[in-house]
């Protein structure tokens, strides 16, 4: 079953590289709008305008294709977030910003790719979350080492437990993400800020939020609050 598997992956990753994001955006947009059990392959293969047998020639089935679009999940994180924006170049709150920023930008990217990415926290997709386990905790580091470093400069108060503050700001980014791609998760931000629903609430009043949210735990006193309102 393995050696068929890596036949198939093998058969899939020979194509031309614009060629497998065709298929994979595709894919991406059929699992985001209509979930992993709403989604048929040939609902995906009229979108990445492919024959359904075309399809079966690189996946042995829905649940692979949907591993396929899981991992461009993950090298969409790594690659404009954990990569680029973990490393403290002046301070950690500029760092936790631009990170932030990061995350606005890639939403209006690749918002499929988040959707899919978002969902994994639903009831019904404990055999995929379970599957991509170590690959959070992988991502959890990231997060964690930027903490640390920061702790190492001195911008952490002292007694700050670093891993909860890393937890902390990791459930910030989340929540900011979701924030961007659900209704739900828009409103429970927008309860944390005691915002009426008339009331625009921009990305960058999000930022603002978190950043003096995470302030109060930094030893970075000289610089100001962001505005709110």
């Amino acid at each position: 079953m393995l050696e068929e598997l890596n036949e198939f992956l093998n058969t899939f990753q020979k194509l031309p590289r614009e060629k497998q994001l065709k298929i994979l955006d595709a894919a991406a947009e059929a699992f985001a709008s209509k979930g992993y059990y709403g989604s048929g392959i040939k609902d995906i293969c009229e979108r990445a305008n492919i024959s359904n047998g075309a399809l079966y020639k690189y996946f042995l089935n829905k649940e692979e294709l949907f591993i396929a679009v899981l991992d461009r999940c993950q090298q969409i994180m790594v690659e404009y977030l954990y990569e680029k924006h973990t490393k403290i170049e002046s301070s950690i709150l500029n760092a936790i910003e631009e990170y932030l920023k990061e995350i606005a930008e890639i939403c209006g990217k690749f918002p499929a790719y988040l959707t899919v990415y978002a969902n994994l926290g639903s009831p019904n997709m404990e055999m995929f979350s379970e599957r991509f386990s170590e690959r959070f905790k992988e991502s959890g580091k990231y997060i964690y080492e930027m903490v640390r470093e920061a702790k190492k400069r001195g911008e952490v108060i002292e007694g700050i437990d670093e891993r909860a503050l890393g937890f902390l700001i990791d459930n910030q980014f989340i929540l900011f993400l979701y924030s961007m791609l659900s209704d739900y998760h828009e409103k429970r931000f927008r309860s944390f800020m005691v915002i009426e629903d008339e009331v625009e609430l921009t990305s960058e009043k999000k930022i603002a939020f978190i950043m003096d949210s995470i302030r109060v735990f930094l030893n970075n006193k000289k610089e100001e609050s962001y505005p709110v309102t």
